[in-house]
């Protein structure tokens, strides 16, 4: 869970407060605030500091300006602790309009013992070259001298008897049109002093809490300009416009060549609480207020919301709280608002590559929330056919590339999205070429299968023996030869041809002779019968695969003879002989 911390003193001046019959109570609650809600959750665990009702009836408050001089104040009998308002001095300025070089200040709660006196230095503008009173450094020719720090002195009255400082701010002004800004007065370390900007024209570095720092002098970062511990720095001898730097715990850097001085730092003792440093908000000289409140009992409830370390939830909630003494009250509120600017998330199902068009199933996104379940909606970009449901599960889907965009919105209106592709590939084309031969024998020997496109698809059916067709294997009849393929993504398309089985009886098959040689086989033109010794009378008949007869002669007193198959078509022929009463058939392949 995320933990969000908000500091409140009860002295802040901001929050509402309302007054209930003019009584003589004050309570002052924080600002209103804005928190994102966990990652994980709807709600958020937010820390503050309940606000402290006081009573202003009981309380004393004594206000110190500046007099150029000591100032005391003893603590009355009774008063153990007291609160401290102070503010340091603006810096000098010799700008036409108004100057920002505003004075720190600083808020702190202090215990203090009965009877013992409080020592108040009220800090100076400076309206020429000298530095304001209580640690301002000087200026020179045209430029002014830095703003003098308002603190007071407990147990004696040396700068190191300071327990609350607020620093004051650097001299400031205007140079050949251009605004010198004198670094702000206040803040732990004060702020810093420039010419239009501090990047191009830096001028005094602002007081630390253990240094000064190095301002300008015909160099940056010159340690001649730099102030000490309580005052701020006077260069001389810059050129141009010097602008001295603004007292504080440690003063501000001073400034020439026409840059402003730095700001001198606040300090507050380790012991004070409700501590609160502002810095460059106070003009003019500088201010002290000492309150001390008399014992009055003063109980703070809170009456409305919820307490601090709690889960707010999403929305806002009103914090009220109440001070309260008899019958008396006031009241002061503040709000809590979370805010859902946290995105759901959304996960798309993988890409999906599928054979042919078709519907598509399975296509439900996941879709998570730190609030509650999102609403899913999706978009549909390519070929589609037709539309699913919320999840496009069931979407038929054309050949090609679909992109489906997911997207998932939250109560508060966050959005994420995410897609996934649909690829349909075509089925792919596959041929095979018909037997050159329809119908054999089914005491031929093997033959090479048809040609198949693409070349590395798969033959089956009856009589298939790798890629040969064997008729022996097949029996008669017609039998139909399957040839397919698939391609990478796994889609596959065949296509076949058949061829006819026959007993081709009457006929006696030799196909090794010892006594006949038949070349060449294969052959493209004419082939040789060459017989082992001369025949008295030869017959012949040559039969097409399907059984006709293409061809038919005799020769008597022969040893050998040619036959010319020129004008046959492509396939396979078988030559019926009978030599000499005896039959021999040979098988022919034309190409």
């Amino acid at each position: 869970m995320k933990t969000k911390l908000i500091i409140l003193s009860a002295f802040a001046f901001f929050g509402t407060t309302e007054v209930i019959n003019a009584q003589c109570l004050s309570i002052n609650c924080q600002a209103d605030t804005i928190i994102e809600s966990d990652i994980s959750s709807c709600d958020a665990i937010v820390n503050f500091t309940a606000p402290v009702g006081v009573s202003i009836c009981d309380s004393i408050s004594t206000t110190f300006t500046f007099t150029g001089a000591q100032q005391s104040l003893i603590v009355p009998a009774g008063v153990t602790s007291i609160t401290v308002d102070a503010y340091g001095a603006q810096g000098g300025s010799n700008s036409p309009s108004t100057n920002n070089n505003f004075g720190g200040y600083v808020h702190a709660t202090l215990d203090v013992i009965p009877g013992s006196t409080i020592y108040v230095y009220v800090g100076e503008q400076p309206t020429g070259l000298t530095g304001g009173w209580n640690g301002g450094g000087n200026g020179e020719t045209a430029g002014k001298g830095g703003g003098g720090a308002s603190d007071i002195r407990i147990g004696g009255t040396t700068l190191n008897d300071r327990v609350i400082v607020a620093g004051g701010a650097g001299g400031g002004g205007f140079w050949s049109g251009l605004e010198v800004n004198g670094g702000l007065g206040g803040g732990l370390i004060g702020g810093n002093g420039y010419r239009v900007d501090y990047a191009s024209n830096p001028g005094g570095d602002g007081g630390t809490q253990t240094s000064s720092a190095n301002g300008t002098c015909a160099s940056f970062n010159n340690p001649i300009c730099a102030g000490g511990f309580g005052f701020g720095g006077s260069p001389t001898g810059c050129g141009c416009e010097v602008y001295g730097g603004g007292g504080g715990w440690w003063g501000g850097a001073g400034s020439g060549n026409c840059r402003g001085g730095g700001g001198g730092s606040s300090y507050t003792i380790p012991s004070a609480t409700d501590v609160i440093h502002n810095q460059g908000i106070h003009t003019g000289n500088g201010e002290v207020t000492i309150t001390y409140v008399n014992n009055n009992p003063v109980s703070t409830v809170q009456v409305a919301g919820l307490p601090s370390g709690s889960a707010f939830p999403l929305g806002t909630t009103t914090n009220t709280f109440a001070a309260i003494v008899g019958l008396d009250s006031t009241f002061c509120s503040f709000n809590v608002t979370i805010v859902d600017s946290i995105a759901p998330s959304i996960s798309a199902p993988v890409d999906v590559i599928v054979c042919d068009t078709g519907e598509v199933f399975n296509l439900t996104p996941i879709a998570l929330d730190n609030c509650n379940t999102p609403t899913i909606t999706y978009s549909i970009s390519g070929a589609t056919i037709g539309n699913g449901s919320d999840d496009a599960s069931g979407t038929s889907f054309d050949t090609g590339i679909s992109t489906i965009w997911y997207y998932a919105t939250d109560g508060s209106g966050n959005v994420d999205s995410t897609s996934m592709t649909i690829t349909v590939v075509a089925a792919p084309i596959v041929s095979i070429e018909p037997f050159t031969d329809d119908t054999l024998c089914i005491n031929h020997s093997s033959i090479i299968l048809p040609v198949g496109t693409p070349s590395n698809g798969n033959y089956s059916g009856n009589g298939v023996a790798g890629g040969n067709f064997d008729p022996s294997l097949s029996g008669e009849g017609t039998h139909w030869i399957v040839y397919t393929y698939s391609d990478i993504n796994g889609c596959g398309n065949s296509d076949s041809t058949s061829v006819f089985v026959d007993d081709c009886a009457g006929l006696t098959t030799l196909d090794v002779l010892n006594d006949v040689i038949l070349y060449p086989n294969p052959t493209q033109n004419q082939v040789t019968i060459s017989l082992n010794n001369q025949a008295n009378f030869v017959t012949y008949t040559l039969h097409s695969a399907d059984g006709k007869i293409v061809a038919s002669g005799n020769h008597k007193g022969i040893q050998n003879f040619t036959m010319n198959l020129k004008k046959e078509e492509v396939g396979i022929y078988f030559l019926h002989l009978v030599i000499d009463g005896n039959e021999r058939v040979l098988r022919i392949l034309k190409q």
